[in-house]
């Protein structure tokens, strides 16, 4: 468990863009994403098209977490199509 601990933390070290961390459940509304956006969907749509399906390269570009990217992928591209 340390080890992979220690491989996550020198990965993360070397990636060009850190991956944010999530929010908390009870952040304000001024803290979170609002994916409502037009501009927002635009960005998500381009991340995801430049990274394929890879969810935490999408997260890195938008800078929010990848369960944040992944959400808002099922639910404002997969939904369009």
């Amino acid at each position: 468990m340390i080890a992979f601990a220690r491989a996550e933390a020198l990965c993360e070290a070397k990636a060009p863009q850190p991956l944010a961390m999530a929010k908390r459940i009870d952040a304000k509304r001024a803290e979170k994403v609002s994916w409502n956006n037009p501009a927002m969907r635009a960005k998500l749509a381009a991340a995801y098209a430049d990274a394929g399906d890879d969810d935490e390269k999408a997260a890195r570009t938008l800078g929010v977490s990848p369960g944040s990217a992944r959400l808002a992928r099922r639910r404002h591209l997969e939904e369009a199509s």
